[in-house]
This record gives C-alpha cells, sequence and structure tokens, in this order.
C-alpha cells in the first residue's frame, strides 16, 4: 500500500473507512432501537386507544339496578332528578317501560330522548323506537347530538348545560343565575 498511496491518500481511506463504519455502527443501532420503540410505542399507543374508545362509547345502565350516583351521571339528571327517578322506582316498583321516565316530575321528552342512547332496553323496543321516531321528526335545534360536544358556559342555555352529564334543570338554572350576577366565567 505503500506504494499505491500517499501518506495523505492513506490518511483520507483510513478516515472515509472509519467514517463508514461509524454510519453503519449508527444505522443499525437506530434500525434495532426503531423496531423496540415500535413494540412499546404500539402498545403505548393500543392501550390510549383503548382508554379512548372507552370514554367515547356511552355507559349502558339498567334503569332498574342504578343507583342514585350512577343515574346522577346521565345526561341531563342531576342529584334531585335521579332521587325523583330512585323515588320512583321505590315506590312503583321496576320499570316496565323506559317511557315510564316521562311519569316523574322534570323528565319529558327532550330529557328521555337525551337518556335513551345511555339506557339499557328493558322490553319496549317496539315503543320506544316510536318515541324516538316521533322525537327525531320534532327534534329542538338547540339539544345537541354529540354529549361531548363542548359548550361555552358563558353562552350556554339551561338546555345546552343540561346537556352535560350530572347538570340537572335545578343545576343548570343556578349556573346561569350565579352567571348574571356574577359575570363571566374565567379560567
Amino acid at each position: 500500500m505503500n506504494k499505491f498511496f500517499t501518506p495523505d491518500e492513506r490518511n483520507i481511506i483510513i478516515f472515509i473507512v472509519v467514517f463508514l463504519v461509524i454510519g453503519l455502527v449508527v444505522l443499525n443501532v437506530k434500525s434495532i432501537s426503531s423496531i423496540l420503540d415500535a413494540d412499546s410505542t404500539s402498545t403505548v399507543q393500543d392501550s390510549i386507544k383503548k382508554v379512548v374508545e372507552k370514554s367515547h362509547k356511552p355507559m349502558m345502565i339498567n334503569i332498574n339496578a342504578a343507583d342514585i350516583e350512577t343515574l346522577a351521571e346521565l345526561p341531563g339528571i342531576g342529584p334531585a332528578k335521579a332521587q325523583a327517578i330512585y323515588d320512583y322506582k321505590t315506590e312503583q316498583g321496576t320499570l316496565s317501560s323506559l317511557i315510564e321516565l316521562m311519569n316523574i316530575k322534570g323528565i319529558g321528552k327532550k330529557t328521555l330522548a337525551k337518556l335513551l342512547p345511555y339506557l339499557e332496553m328493558i322490553g319496549d323496543s317496539v315503543e320506544v323506537y316510536a318515541f324516538v321516531a316521533e322525537y327525531i321528526q320534532n327534534k329542538d335545534s338547540s339539544i345537541s347530538a354529540n354529549p361531548n360536544e363542548k359548550i361555552n358556559i358563558n353562552s350556554a342555555s339551561v338546555e345546552q348545560l343540561q346537556n352535560l352529564s350530572g347538570i340537572g334543570e335545578k343545576k343548570a338554572q343556578a349556573i346561569i343565575d350565579y352567571r348574571n350576577e356574577h359575570g363571566s366565567f374565567e379560567t
């Protein structure tokens, strides 16, 4: 090799070879770590996906087995309506139809329509489907179709606030009264 290359050329060749070896090592380490990261990332992504799916799936509640706390989590049902539902079930026995909920003070067609996606059928599917079909034809545009939709608390109506889980008519009115008395909410 001494006959073919000058000392400067040999240094350049050695530098290039060392540079190529380092480059190959770095590429191999990156590809190995990306494979390892892909496995752990996909596991983390799968876990996150499951949590998000669970949070977007409406909870299906058996109205006859639900306690007051569970009932209060339903959209349009606050603690007062939850107590009224529980009292009605205690006095009348188990509900044979979800439509019976309209016999409870404070629960009308709008509230029942908001509740239906979260309630298990009790055996009255024909009656409920007829109610839903009628309600859809006469649907009030102020009711949000998406219970997870964000609303502006500073301009929301009572009906919009009642769409939120755990907010009933009284609590929604209290929020509006507080807003009117103290001004806009700030974060």
